[in-house]
């Protein structure tokens, strides 16, 4: 025991942490879903020949949603204005409109005779409940650009 007093009182020495071992299956990576396949190929639609200025379309006249079928990424933007939000998922291009009321998804697809993207599909996610909520809130984007473009910008539709 005269040893010990020696050195002075013993302190234990620290331990290290034991080793967390996670048993829990890793879950395998969430992979987006492939962009939906049109039905068919539309029609692409004719050059516009026009004699006289088109007056503009007034922001109370209806806007059908299967308008933006066949339209190139110009004319899109000419209609709708410029998206939100831009992603790659190849063959397809989504362009995203967003708004607090609704969004909507449009997929751009190459018109390999023409060498353009055009849109061949559309998605609307809306918080209304009302059956007409994808002419609603196509409406909503085409008075938007509208009122920011004014009236000398203003896109006729077929």
């Amino acid at each position: 025991m005269a040893a010990c007093d020696i050195f002075g009182p013993q302190e234990p020495l620290p331990q290290e942490p034991a080793a967390v071992i996670d048993d829990t299956p890793a879950l395998p990576p969430v992979a987006e879903p492939p962009p939906p396949r049109p039905a068919h190929k539309p029609t692409p639609p004719a050059p516009a020949v026009q004699t006289a200025p088109v007056a503009p379309v007034e922001p109370t006249a209806l806007v059908d949603p299967a308008h933006v079928i066949g339209l190139d990424q110009t004319a899109t933007i000419d209609w709708l204005g410029e998206p939100s939000g831009r992603r790659e998922a190849p063959p397809a291009t989504i362009w995203r409109y967003a708004n607090e009321d609704c969004e909507i998804d449009l997929y751009f697809y190459l018109d390999l005779q023409h060498r353009v993207m055009r849109a061949l599909h559309y998605e609307v996610r809306s918080h209304d409940i009302v059956d007409q909520q994808s002419q609603r809130c196509f409406q909503q984007f085409v008075n938007e650009h509208r009122q920011r473009a004014g009236a000398s910008a203003a896109y006729s539709p077929r």
